[in-house]
This record gives structure tokens, sequence and C-alpha cells, in this order.
């Protein structure tokens, strides 16, 4: 949901860096993981205590994150492959990232339920886009996509809300695996 809106701005935003990749000539691939580095980096000073350095360090490693695809396509070097390692990455990223979540905020059963059901959604949305990918179909349904999810945990980590906004979350992120696995279910009816 929020590329829908932001998706120029953070082009022209992300300009700079991306400029500065291609000076430093490093690969796409490089950039995937050394966000990934920096998200375990900043998920290890989070979990150790200091969280106000873990949180901009997980904020900084899914900002670098998102650069690669952008960089890729400036640069003409996008691969099949490296869509495939950009997948893997950030479904690793993100389960870091909750996993320090529940590591350092659940209290009870339910709490840690929560976090497995984000984390199990999580890792549903994308694999309905790359099956509705597989199908010819473009499938963005929803309003949990990654950078909503990895958005809402940094801010969730900052300014420690209440644990009821994850249960909320969590239903959103079921929902939209649930509205991707429709459009995608309903199209494929369409055509058979």
């Amino acid at each position: 949901m929020l590329e829908r809106y932001f998706k120029k701005s953070s082009e022209t935003f992300a300009k700079p860096f991306i400029k500065f990749l291609k000076i430093i000539k490093v690969q796409p691939n490089t950039v995937s993981i050394a966000g990934l580095l920096v998200i375990i980096l900043g998920s290890y000073f989070f979990y150790l205590g200091n969280k106000q350095l873990g949180i901009i360090l997980i904020f900084i490693g899914s900002a670098i994150d998102g650069l690669d695809g952008p960089y890729a396509r400036e640069v003409g070097m996008q691969t099949d492959k490296g869509a495939i390692l950009d997948s893997l990455i950030d479904r690793i990223g993100e389960l870091i990232i909750w996993s320090v979540v529940g590591i350092s905020y659940t209290n009870n059963d339910l709490e840690l339920l929560s976090i497995f059901t984000i984390i199990v959604a999580s890792n549903l949305i994308p694999y309905m886009r790359a099956k509705s990918d597989f199908y010819g179909l473009i499938n963005k349904k929803g309003i949990a996509a990654r950078p909503e999810r990895v958005i809402f945990a940094v801010l969730f980590m900052f300014f420690n809300f209440n644990f009821i906004y994850v249960y909320i979350f969590a239903v959103i992120t079921w929902v939209t695996a649930m509205q991707r696995f429709i459009y995608l279910y309903n199209h494929l009816n369409e055509q058979i």
C-alpha cells in the first residue's frame, strides 16, 4: 500500500544512494547481503538491550535492502538469480526482525502465537504474489506488504506500543494473505 503512495518520492530519495553504489561499483547482490547483515547486527544490538542503536540499524538495513532492486535496474544487472536471492534475504530479514520482537516483547503463549502468525502470513503474502506472477497476474492486494510489516515492527519496537497492536497487525497480515489468495484463486477459476 505504501508503495502506491510513496514510490515516486522513495525513488527520488534513493537516487543519491544509487549514484553512490554506481560510483563504488558494488554488485546488487552485495547490496542485498549488506542490508541483511545490518538487520542482523541491529537485531543483535536490540536483543542485547541497546534498543536505540538496534532500531536504527534495523531501519538502515531495511533501507539498504530496498535499494538492491532499483540499483540493479539502474545499472542493467537484473537477473532471475538476483531476484530469488533478494526474495530469500527479504524473508530472512523479516524473520529475524519479528523473532526479536517475539523474544523481547512476549509475556505469554498467546502473544508468542501472534508473532508466529505474523511470520507465517509474512511468508504467505509474497508467496501468493509469486504464484500470481507465475500465472501472469499482478497481485499486490492488501495493506500489509513488506514495507508496512517492517515499518510496523520498527515503530512497535521504538515506541513500545501496547501489545494489542500486534494482535491487530496479525489480523491485518492474515487479511492481506487471504486477499492475495482469493484474488489468485478467483482469477484462476476464470481462466479454466
